[in-house]
């Protein structure tokens, strides 16, 4: 409750500080415009400080009452009615305060008789109409500013909803595979069986403290890729060739968790074969930190054309989705069949300071 309060305290105290420094820019400003009459600024500001503070009942009057009421609910004719009506009052007071302090508070400046006038009733108009055009100016800026803002932040809790879903997405599907296939080892060998349930805790391990991060190292990534591709071999026994390469020196890189993970899980799934089948995995790092990583798979000619095929379900789809809303502008997906091989290649622009977003 105090915290709320102080932040309340400190926003008004903010509003306030932000309207002080208008009116004295505003004061200061006019004030050297008035030294082509008057060459004592000091007196100039003495003078306009009781002059405006008329206009800047108005000024609030407009911006809190007149604008919010009739302006910002599009009753144009109404707001425009009571503004005018305004500014004729108050250029009506203004005239004879300002005739009476010119004749019975600062009588050192013969301008009393001058506001008196009907061209003194113009300048006054002129005066009011340049402070409520100033001032509506800056709060419609700040309107926008805030509003663009309030947009941005909902914008922003937009995606990261949409990211987290994209992840729960991912990971139900990789235990599900992951189960299944231990379930059919442990059928056929209750040694590789219990193989596969060690290296499955070291993924579960990583399903449960890592991939609830923004993002892990590209090393951990790695390993986590490593371990899913010994669990599928002993799965898949000798149906399945699989040839990888991974950097062994991954500096201080660092991605979003499980990204890559599909792209692996959907060869072994897409390319599975009673004649046997091949997985290539290629991926590299060149100098200026991008991540190049590449899966082929042999496929058979019976799979559609189509990269993105309701046959290859939700794992690719997602994939490029996550890496528009993480990595936009500074990454390459393509999913293509070429003859009868599956290609997936993925290319990121990493950058080491996102640490600290983990």
């Amino acid at each position: 409750m105090k915290t709320h309060q102080v932040t309340f305290n400190r926003t008004k105290l903010s509003v306030i500080l932000r309207h002080l420094l208008f009116w004295i820019v505003f004061l200061v400003l006019w004030s050297t415009h008035d030294l082509n009459y008057h060459r004592d600024i000091l007196e100039n500001l003495q003078t306009n400080i009781f002059a405006f503070i008329p206009y800047a009942f108005l000024v609030y009057f407009n911006l809190y009452f007149l604008s919010p009421n009739f302006l910002f609910k599009k009753k144009i004719a109404s707001y425009l009615f009571y503004l005018v009506l305004s500014i004729a009052l108050l250029t009506w007071v203004s005239s004879k305060y300002l005739y009476f302090y010119f004749t019975q508070v600062n009588t050192y400046i013969p301008t009393a008789n001058f506001f008196d006038s009907f061209e003194g009733k113009i300048a006054i108009v002129t005066e009011i109409i340049l402070s409520l055009g100033l001032s509506m100016t800056l709060f419609l800026i700040d309107q926008w500013y805030r509003k663009d803002r309030s947009l941005n932040e909902i914008e922003q809790k937009r995606l990261e909803m949409e990211l987290n879903l994209l992840k729960n997405q991912v990971n139900p599907h990789f235990l599900f595979n992951t189960l299944n296939s231990i379930y059919i080892t442990l059928g056929n060998s209750l040694v590789d069986g219990k193989d596969m349930l060690l290296q499955f805790s070291d993924l579960l391990s990583y399903q449960i403290y890592e991939t609830g991060k923004k993002r892990v190292s590209l090393k951990k990534e790695f390993e986590n890729l490593i371990n899913y591709i010994a669990i599928e071999r002993v799965r898949h026994k000798d149906l399945v060739t699989v040839t990888g390469t991974f950097p062994e020196n991954c500096g201080d890189l660092v991605i979003s968790p499980m990204l890559l993970l599909p792209l692996i899980e959907n060869a072994f799934k897409h390319g599975q074969s009673s004649e046997g089948y091949q997985i290539v995995i290629t991926s590299s790092i060149t100098p200026d930190r991008t991540l190049k990583f590449s899966v082929e798979n042999t496929v058979a000619q019976s799979i559609g054309k189509s990269p993105l095929s309701k046959k290859r379900g939700i794992g690719l789809k997602n994939v490029k989705r996550r890496l528009e809303l993480i990595y936009p502008n500074r990454h390459l997906f393509t999913a293509e069949k070429i003859n009868s091989r599956f290609v997936t290649y993925v290319e990121i622009a990493l950058k080491n300071d996102e640490m600290s977003n983990s």
